[in-house]
């Protein structure tokens, strides 16, 4: 199963998110375990970063929590087509609908995330991650 982590995900288990970090921490080990194919997408990566840097005001925290993250899901390229894709469809959120052209570009069979609402007009499934947890594992 390939499955595209969005940011909020992502942030949920870094930052210790309540009451949102246990349902996206069962997702991450289960990509960490293998049991799921996880991506995020590069431009994710970036964005992570500064707010993790941003929230601890530490940059060699923000460099560790990347590192982690690099060891449990695969990174997905932003290519010029991607951006100039997602920046065609003039979404109300520009980073949500790149991270969906991403997805669709590497085939990804789910999209997980909190606001389902901003990726409802891709075609690639989307799930919460406690939806995703109850209805395949």
């Amino acid at each position: 199963m390939k499955v595209m982590c969005d940011t909020n995900i992502i942030l949920d288990v870094l930052l210790e998110r309540e009451p949102f970090v246990e349902d996206s921490y069962k997702l991450l080990r289960l990509c960490e375990e293998h049991d799921i194919n996880g991506f995020v997408s590069a431009s994710s990566i970036t964005d992570i970063f500064y707010i993790v840097k941003k929230y601890t005001r530490n940059t060699e925290i923000a460099y560790q929590a990347i590192g982690k993250l690099l060891e449990i899901v695969k990174v997905c390229s932003v290519t010029n087509e991607d951006v100039l894709i997602a920046f065609q469809k003039k979404a109300k959120d520009f980073e949500d609908c790149l991270v969906a052209t991403c997805a669709g570009s590497i085939n990804c069979d789910y999209i997980v995330t909190r606001n389902k609402k901003d990726f409802k007009e891709f075609d690639i499934p989307v799930f919460t991650p406690a939806e995703l947890l109850s209805t395949f594992f």
